[in-house]
């Protein structure tokens, strides 16, 4: 029997939403920069949006749109004028309350932004370590969960992405494009309908990666643990190990957010492998789940 891992009907249907936002997200006239810092200091009649680099306001900006920093940071300077959301996906914001901010101000990139801080000088490398500390007992707690919960799934799962190889950081590359993309759509629809999307679409966002690293985590805990011991062991300790990898490697120096970026995706990706698995091939082959 050929084997079809991914739903394909649920791949279309996802490809079809991403070029459905990317082009609502288009339409607008503004400013868009790519793995390239943006400073504007001038009036832009749209939206400004950065990929992969940091958006800095001047003083004599006026943006009759959103302001959105996609993998980087957002600094707006006093006196400048935002006459929708300020948003950061995987970045900070830093915005003085006497900047002109007509919406909301926005930022999507970790547990530790939910915690509020008086000033961004007041930061500090201690204050960050603890933050992802926290984030991380966090992610250990869910994933964890999720496996004793859930275990033959995130079993078949981690199967399932040795199986599917390089397609798995491929599927988590367009999903993350999509997330982005629709990110950027909602905001588009105004405060009433564009926020609470935000909102929900950062909730799937966030599941799919829990889901995502929890059968990385199954996977990669798998290896490490069969090399030195023989016995099955049970999926949440696999979990705890694998899991526990991959966040130690948020705490490398310089490199440790880029790589925690990348991790995410393809944990996206890996959600997207076991979500997207028939539910006839996991009971046709549950002897390749269980190896």
């Amino acid at each position: 029997m050929a084997r079809r891992p991914i739903n394909l009907v649920r791949v279309q249907l996802f490809l079809l939403l991403a070029l459905m936002v990317s082009g609502a997200a288009a339409a607008s006239s503004g400013r868009t920069a790519v793995l390239s810092d943006l400073r504007v200091d001038d009036l832009v009649g749209g939206d400004v949006v950065v990929f992969g680099a940091d958006l800095e306001l001047g003083p004599n900006a006026r943006v009759e749109g959103d302001a959105v920093a996609i993998g980087g940071n957002i600094r707006v300077a006093e006196g400048a004028v935002v006459t929708r959301h300020v948003v950061s996906v995987f970045g900070e914001t830093d915005v003085p309350v006497s900047a002109d901010i007509g919406g909301k101000v926005l930022c999507f990139s970790s547990l530790a932004t939910l915690l509020s801080r008086s000033s961004a000088r007041e930061s500090s490398l201690h204050a960050d370590v603890s933050m992802h500390l926290l984030a991380a007992g966090g992610w250990l707690l869910v994933t964890t969960g999720l496996a004793f919960l859930f275990p033959t799934t995130m079993r078949f799962g981690g199967w399932a992405i040795s199986s599917l190889g390089i397609k798995v950081p491929a599927l988590g590359m367009m999903a993350g494009l999509t997330v982005f993309a629709s990110l950027i759509a909602a905001l588009g629809l105004g405060p009433v309908l564009g926020v609470p999307l935000v909102g929900g679409l950062m909730v799937i966002f966030f599941v799919a990666r829990a889901v995502g690293l929890t059968v990385l985590g199954c996977w990669i805990g798998a290896m490490v643990l069969k090399r030195w011991i023989r016995h099955p062991l049970p999926i949440s300790l696999e979990v705890f190990v694998g899991v526990l990898i991959l966040l130690a490697v948020r705490f490398l120096p310089v490199v440790g957010e880029t790589l925690w970026t990348l991790i995410s995706l393809v944990a996206l990706g890996a959600s997207i492998a076991v979500l997207g698995i028939s539910t006839d091939l996991m009971r046709a082959e549950p002897s390749s789940a269980n190896q």
